[in-house]
């Protein structure tokens, strides 16, 4: 298990917004990848593909608009993008105000660290005419409810809405809720977007706050609980590849 944060990434360029890596194989990631941008007004994360993995992009400050070919479509913080394989995609804040964004991929794109996803200067992909774009939007809030987990637990991103390599779960934990992660079989991750937690392993005790990220490989466990005066909230992926 590894505690980390997404305010001290390793910096990668893809359009004109700053963009940072938290979670890549560099550092160990086999299965999932985890980046952190913040675009000003007008910034663009240029339009690409990853070919075969996926991509859950969570809109955590600002709005921005999802670009496919020439279609904006509006997406609010607080709102997932899930973008299945193969599907082109990009992002362009279109507001006024700065917009603060994750995304996670399953499994790895080495080729965006690289740079060869990034056609800024240079012609990008755009989806074929009367091309049935499969991108879905949702409201964290609002996704269908995990029964029998503590708090509010939400499954936003999963293999029964046609995901095939990437889960996402949204988590909100009021006063002293908490629970027990169990040894899972792939890559997970955990992002704190706001709130205070407690977090227990192995003996050791550590106290997080937002953007805090815990990463774990197969056979990690830990538990962790609501600190502080406010509810906790929490992103949760893994890769559905065993």
């Amino acid at each position: 298990m590894q505690i980390l944060n997404l305010k001290r990434g390793t910096f990668f360029q893809m359009g004109k917004g700053q963009n940072w890596r938290v979670v890549h194989p560099d550092m160990g990631a086999k299965q999932l990848t985890l980046n952190h941008g913040l675009h000003a007004p007008g910034n663009e994360f240029t339009q690409h593909t990853h070919g075969e993995p996926e991509d859950a992009i969570v809109i955590l400050e600002g709005n921005v608009s999802l670009r496919q070919g020439d279609v904006l479509t509006p997406v609010a913080a607080g709102e997932v993008i899930f973008v299945p394989s193969n599907e082109v995609h990009g992002t362009v804040n279109t507001s006024d105000d700065q917009a603060r964004v994750m995304s996670f991929q399953s499994p790895p794109d080495m080729a965006l660290y690289r740079g060869e996803r990034d056609q800024s200067v240079g012609a990008t992909p755009k989806p074929q005419d009367g091309h049935r774009s499969a991108v879905q939007i949702a409201s964290m809030s609002k996704g269908g409810p995990v029964f029998g987990k503590p708090g509010d637990w939400r499954s936003i991103v999963s293999a029964e809405r046609g995901a095939k390599h990437l889960a996402l779960d949204h988590i909100q934990l009021g006063d002293g809720e908490g629970f027990q992660h169990d040894p899972g079989r792939t890559e997970e991750i955990y992002v704190l977007i706001s709130g205070e937690a407690e977090v227990r392993s192995g003996g050791e005790k550590y106290d997080l706050q937002a953007h805090d990220v815990i990463f774990l490989t197969p056979g990690d466990t830990f538990s962790l609980s609501q600190s502080g005066t406010e509810p906790v909230k929490l992103v949760h992926c893994w890769s559905q590849d065993s």
